[in-house]
């Protein structure tokens, strides 16, 4: 347990160093996924240094001291916030598939005979790159490095016996598979309309470990609420709770209506528009550029199909109370 709440604020203190003015969900994955990356780089570099020094592989040598040379620079540029660490995060990936591809060329014309696992290994870890992008909503990133992976492949297919190529192809269509899957659980549409369990008894877990709460910090006030806390009371109690619950969640049915089509990061930002935050507000609360946000803030007005002139905020107001009004009125014509 110790050692588990050690990594934990490890990775809250490291996330506060590179995010330190805003962190959401997906920014913790980055965080996480840049320390397990960075700390498989200080192991694979020495090895694969190891391996070259005791075969005596001048390309593999000189390539895997560049990389080396690169990856420093770019940690250098990340810890001490010299680039974004969006930007820096998408350069790690860049960096490794620029790696992998070069290997793999080296693998086919300058390694050992028959060396086309090490080039199949290399495709294969290419495609959890571009996973693990997808993944953390970095689609440029994604794409770029689905599509540079094309001419790795050509060149392993062009290379390899048709046999070993045929059998090596179950491989190259699992990672693909993987890819639609991350891509397809991304799209908002997956997750409409999914029948949530009854929540009672969580309901009442709350409000009365709320109570619970009271009870330790101030015993004398609760005390007194709790000689109150008849069974009329506490139905009350959870049917208030069970009535709060029931409305965010329809909040949030009508908002994924209202932002449909929208990016995670476009939803955060209209967002901040609907509760009436400035642009260098938003920009502060999101650690992004004013340029990067109003870029973004088109991309909305195109994607909601709305005019330059129009009112943004004015708008997303409109839209998501029209939005709720639809979402109560199926709600009770299914009840």
């Amino acid at each position: 347990m110790k050692l588990k709440n050690d990594i934990v604020n490890l990775i809250v203190r490291v996330e506060h160093h590179l995010c330190p003015q805003y962190c959401g969900v997906v920014d913790r994955r980055r965080v996480i996924a840049f320390l397990l990356l960075t700390i498989s780089e200080l192991i694979i570099i020495p090895y694969h240094i190891m391996l070259f020094l005791l075969v005596k592989e001048p390309y593999g040598l000189s390539l895997c001291g560049l990389h080396t040379f690169v990856f420093c620079i770019l940690q250098f540029l990340v810890w001490k916030r010299k680039i974004a660490f969006v930007k820096g995060i998408s350069s790690l990936y860049f960096l490794m598939f620029a790696k992998l591809a070069l290997d793999s060329v080296f693998c086919i014309n300058f390694g050992f005979a028959n060396d086309n696992l090490s080039v199949i290994c290399n495709l294969f870890v290419v495609f959890i790159l571009a996973i693990t992008a997808l993944s953390q909503t970095l689609y440029k990133t994604c794409t770029i490095i689905t599509v540079g992976m094309i001419p790795m492949l050509l060149i392993y297919l062009f290379s390899t016996p048709l046999m070993p190529a045929l059998f090596s192809m179950k491989s190259i269509f699992l990672g693909f598979m993987m890819l639609v899957y991350v891509a397809v659980y991304n799209m908002s549409i997956v997750t409409k309309g999914l029948r949530q369990p009854k929540r009672m008894a969580r309901v009442e877990n709350k409000a009365l470990n709320m109570l619970a709460d009271l009870k330790d910090n101030e015993p004398e006030a609760a005390e007194s609420l709790m000689k109150r806390l008849t069974p009329d009371v506490r139905e009350k109690i959870i049917t208030h709770a069970s009535e709060h619950l029931f409305n965010e969640e329809l909040d949030r049915v009508a908002w994924d209506q209202v932002c449909d089509g929208l990016t995670f990061s476009e939803k955060e930002i209209c967002k901040l528009i609907l509760q009436g935050h400035t642009l260098k507000e938003i920009c502060a609360e999101l650690n992004k550029s004013e340029s990067n946000i109003t870029s973004q803030r088109c991309h909305i007005r195109k994607k909601l199909n709305m005019d330059r002139r129009d009112d943004l905020r004015r708008t997303l107001e409109v839209r998501f109370y029209d939005a709720q009004k639809q979402v109560k009125k199926s709600e009770a014509e299914n009840s």
